[in-house]
Order: structure tokens, then C-alpha cells, then sequence
């Protein structure tokens, strides 16, 4: 079982540095910097799959016991991710509905920070006090989330967004209760398998992640639709439009474009020759153009826009 989990770890830790490579290479060809935050989001996780691979390690690997101040540490870690996750869903509603459980996170976050270091350094052996300012913070996770799942189907997002809140929510919220149990060590007797699932929430988050990040913005920026080719005829519309040409200087056009000379043109269209050139000298002067070649290339140009 050890050795499913270390390549475990291995794997989604080769699924988050393919996460930001993703996100990186999105936001290049991304103008309107949607999903921004998901940058810190995304590095948090992976800094935070570092951390637990360490703390496996140190447990499993190498029999040197983490002990609970190392545990808490990934409470605090996890804590930032929940805030930087917060914020993530508020982006992709992109709307202030939902704006109030960033600005009470980051509030949280300092209140949070300030009792762990006072818990450390004054009530080390007290470990309730680590444990009960995780208590809000999961009502925090779940009710912030919430209200942006709701704002999000109030304004029609698409079904898979809505989706993917849910996932990275849900097993988020299911690693920080193996956090609060572990540390508190109410199961005893399980407490070694529950640290041991945490990998696994944290490798579908990596997936769905992933799932996201190419679908709607990898996709969107760079594998765009190749552009529809214009034909002749649409060309030569565009090109009387702008113009303002007759249907019989069109006619003339399209022979100019085939390469033919003014005679040609005039069997072509059973007209004389001197008609043939009073419409070139029209067409030339509507087109802007002093020759054949500048007229056909105002066609050519306007078939490849």
C-alpha cells in the first residue's frame, strides 16, 4: 500500500506543475485575464502536495514521526488555500454577489494566524486551541462556497462550472476534517489511514484543476477555429460593396482576376473592346488602382481576410 501511495504523490505532483504549466501558457493568449486568481490557487496546491508528501514521508518512509506542531502547520496551509480558493469562485462569478466571503476570509486569515502563533509559542500542549479556530474556518469554506455555487446557477454559468465548484469544495473540505481528526487524535485507531486518503482528495482536485484550466482557458485561447475561407464570388460582393460597382464591372473584374487580356474579356462577354476598356477605366478608378495586378490583389487580399 505504501508504494501506491508514493507514486501517488509523484503523480499528482506531476499533475500540479502540468496545472500551472497550463495556467501559464492560458494566460498568454488570455487578454481578459479570466480565472486569474486560479495562479495562486494552483501554486498553493501544489506547495501544499509538497507538504503532505513530506509529512507521509517523515511518517512512513523513514519512521520519523511528523508530530502534531508539523500537522498544524498544513492546518495554516490549508487555511491560505481555503482563502485563495474563495477567492478563485468569486472570479469565475465575476460579480460582487459573492465578494463578502473573500473580504471576511482575508479577515479571518489574520484572526487565525494570530491565535496559531499564540497557541504555539504560549499553549503548546494545548492543542484544542489549534483545533477549535478550524471549526469556522470549515463553516467558512462551506458557506462562502455555497453562496457562489448559488450566485453562479442564479446567473445561468455553465452546468460544469457549478460542477467544479462542488468537487474542489467538497474534497477540500473532506482533507481538512482528516487534518482536524489527525491532529486531534479522536480515532486513534484509524488516525494513520485517514492522513493516508488525503492524497487522493488532493489528486482529483489536481484532475478537475486541470480539466478546468484547458477547457475553459487553454481551449479557448489557443485552439480557436480556423477562419472560414472566403470564396471568389464573396471576394468580388465585398469588393463592389466597397466600391460601388456596377454587376458588369464585377463581371469585368472577375476576367481581369483569371489573368485574361481585354479581348478575351470581350468574347467572354460578347461586347466590344472599347467598352471592355471604358469599364477598366471605371473599375481602376472606384478600386483606387493604377493597373490589372493592384486590381487582382484587392480581390486576393479580400478572399484571404
Amino acid at each position: 500500500m505504501k508504494h501506491v501511495i508514493v507514486f501517488s504523490y509523484i503523480f499528482t505532483l506531476l499533475l500540479g506543475v502540468s496545472a500551472l504549466t497550463i495556467q501559464w501558457l492560458a494566460g498568454k493568449g488570455d487578454k481578459d485575464k479570466h480565472f486569474d486568481a486560479m495562479k495562486a490557487f494552483i501554486l498553493m496546491l501544489l506547495v501544499m502536495n509538497v507538504y503532505d508528501f513530506f509529512i507521509y514521508y517523515c511518517d512512513n518512509i523513514i519512521n520519523q514521526p511528523s508530530g502534531n506542531i508539523l500537522l498544524s502547520i498544513g492546518d495554516c496551509l490549508i487555511a491560505v488555500l481555503v482563502l485563495l480558493w474563495l477567492k478563485v469562485q468569486v472570479d469565475i462569478c465575476g460579480n460582487d454577489s459573492c465578494g463578502w466571503t473573500v473580504r471576511l476570509g482575508r479577515i479571518f486569515i489574520i484572526v487565525y494566524m494570530v491565535i496559531w502563533l499564540a497557541a504555539v509559542i504560549f499553549f503548546l500542549e494545548i492543542k484544542w486551541i489549534r483545533l477549535i479556530i478550524d471549526v469556522p474556518l470549515i463553516g467558512l469554506l462551506l458557506i462562502g462556497s455555497w453562496s457562489c455555487i448559488h450566485s453562479g446557477i442564479k446567473n445561468n454559468e455553465p452546468r460544469k462550472i457549478s460542477v467544479y465548484k462542488g468537487i474542489i469544495t467538497f474534497f477540500m473540505a473532506v482533507n481538512y476534517m482528516s487534518y482536524f481528526i489527525s491532529e486531534s487524535g479522536v480515532i486513534r485507531e484509524s488516525n494513520e489511514h485517514i492522513m493516508d486518503l488525503t492524497i487522493f482528495y488532493w489528486l482529483v482536485i489536481n484532475i478537475a484543476n486541470i480539466l478546468m484550466l484547458y477547457k475553459n482557458k487553454f481551449y479557448q485561447s489557443y485552439l480557436v477555429e480556423a477562419p472560414t475561407a472566403v470564396t471568389l464570388d464573396e471576394a468580388l460582393d465585398a469588393v463592389k460593396e466597397r466600391c460601388d460597382l456596377t454587376k458588369r464591372e464585377v463581371e469585368i473584374l472577375r476576367e481581369i482576376y483569371s489573368g485574361k487580356t481585354n479581348t478575351q474579356i470581350a468574347e467572354t462577354l460578347f461586347i466590344s473592346e472599347s467598352t471592355v476598356k471604358a469599364h477598366i477605366y471605371n473599375i481602376f478608378r472606384k478600386m483606387n488602382v493604377k493597373s490589372r495586378v493592384e486590381a487582382a490583389c484587392v480581390v486576393r487580399d479580400e478572399k484571404e481576410k
